[in-house]
């Protein structure tokens, strides 16, 4: 998609967001009666000039309510309405809050026109128009912009790419096809490591290995490493990739069990993220990493209360086989810290249907053993739209994943009590010293209906937060 900044409409097509009490300034401005239109938050409304010009206004509420995600949502509307006019081309004024309205705009319609249709055929495949130009209307000078405008763009596009990977069903997305998607990033500033099922079993990953036991497809650990020219801090991206989630052994019900496809998402966030931060060309090493099999039954597979022994040497008891991805982020967590030593680790894992419990579909629980990047990653995910909450993690919580028969046990005491935090707990435990923070996006993984700028399926979730954690911490002295 074409971005211009430009300080007046140049489309057929116009859409306006603005706050209460300003509906008959921009109808002085575009020449029209909108009597009738109130600009609540989420409303759209379409005034028609001539056969081929229309204009959209869009609402934003009350202007102290005001905040970014809003102007997101409002363009997102917007470019829903712009697709059934089937528009190639539209221009957005939102000068009312032009200071940080470029990079919104450009991921509403960006995140809100979005669509899998890859295994389309026809139909909504043909039928739908993408917006290829984005005319921005600007007072302020349009080059302190540019940069902000390329920034959204790349984000944006990051996270689409995020969202097709989840969004692929097992069959095709396997270990090995996340592995190749990882190499083909590969450059001058990215190198790419895959460790295979050998290499795993050399390195004693048997943790790992205990989850892919169940499944023809092998196992594998992938590490993308961007490091730039000059940088000051490493931060490492740690990332669940279950490509599908049986339940192994301890079978999930069949109900809903296709959206297994999407236990990748951890995956797919570092993927994305790392190639973002690479074409942003930021500042800071980021060490990418995700483990990546799938959790299926069979006459091989791991059994409750089998024993392990994972990287770190730590023996684990299996208790419920559905506990899966905690488990695959044990060696992967272990292996990144004794391996690359960054200034501090981020997981991502759709870990617990405890954490949806707690929180619901619109944020993602945060654990953490360091209350200072704790904080970061808060304000990080304020800023970016990929918003966290902590839930705590104290040591008495570390008693709830002792086993009787092993160091560790992948479920807490008593079970069914505080699942997510069990599961950070348990995490904890593959952690030496490094600064680190868990992140659970099993409610904000995906969504199984249209909800703001997202379309039914994956989000992208993480892509941004990442992203804008590096930004911010690459300004850090």
């Amino acid at each position: 998609m074409q971005v211009e900044l430009t300080n007046k409409p140049n489309s057929e097509i116009i859409a306006v967001a603005m706050f209460q009490g300003e509906e008959q300034k921009n109808a002085k401005t575009y020449n029209l009666d909108i009597n009738t239109f109130k600009a609540k938050p989420g409303v759209c409304q379409t005034v028609l000039l001539s056969k081929n010009s229309k204009v959209i206004f869009a609402g934003l509420g009350k202007k102290e309510d005001y905040n970014s995600e809003l102007l997101k949502k409002a363009v997102a509307k917007i470019t829903a309405v712009a697709a059934v006019f089937k528009a190639k081309e539209i221009t957005i004024d939102a000068t009312c809050v032009e200071s940080n309205s470029v990079s919104s705009i450009i991921e509403g319609v960006v995140l809100g026109q979005y669509a899998f249709l890859k295994y389309k055929t026809n139909g909504d495949k043909t039928e739908r128009v993408e917006i290829e130009k984005l005319n921005i209307v600007l007072n302020a000078n349009k080059k302190e912009l540019e940069t902000q405008a390329k920034t959204a763009l790349v984000i944006a596009n990051a996270v689409n790419y995020c969202r097709d990977l989840a969004n692929e069903p097992a069959n095709v997305a396997t270990p090995n096809f996340l592995a190749q998607t990882a190499t083909t990033l590969a450059g001058k500033n990215i190198v790419v490591t895959v460790l295979d099922k050998q290499e795993l079993q050399k390195l004693e990953c048997n943790s790992l290995l205990s989850v892919s036991q169940g499944s023809i497809q092998p196992p594998v650990m992938v590490v993308m490493e961007y490091k730039p020219a000059k940088y000051n801090k490493t931060i490492s991206l740690v990332g669940k990739g279950i490509t599908f989630d049986s339940g192994g052994i301890s079978l999930k019900p069949g109900k809903d069990m296709d959206q297994m496809k999407f236990d990748k998402s951890g995956a797919c966030a570092v993927i994305g993220s790392v190639k973002a931060i690479a074409e942003l060309q930021l500042p800071i090493r980021v060490v990418g990493v995700f483990a990546a099999t799938e959790n299926l039954p069979s006459g091989s597979a791991s059994k409750p209360g089998d024993v392990v022994k994972a990287y770190n040497g730590k023996t684990i008891e299996i208790l419920n086989t559905d506990a899966e991805g905690r488990l695959i982020l044990a060696d992967a967590l272990s292996y990144t810290e004794k391996n690359y030593k960054p200034d501090c680790i981020v997981d991502i894992a759709t870990l617990t249907g405890a954490c949806v419990v707690a929180l619901g579909n619109g944020v993602s629980g945060l654990m953490s053993n360091n209350a200072e990047l704790t904080q970061k990653v808060i304000q990080a995910g304020e800023e970016s739209g990929d918003r966290c909450w902590e839930l705590p993690l104290w040591p008495e919580h570390d008693e709830k994943v002792k086993s009787d028969i092993a160091d560790v046990k992948n479920l807490g005491s008593p079970e069914g009590s505080g699942g997510a935090i069990s599961g950070a707990a348990f995490l904890k435990a593959f952690v030496d010293k490094t600064p680190w923070v868990h992140l659970d996006v099993a409610g904000t993984a995906w969504t199984t209906s249209q909800r703001d700028y997202y379309s039914k399926g994956a989000t992208g979730v993480g892509v941004r937060l990442f992203v804008k954690l590096c930004q911010n911490l690459a300004m850090e002295k």
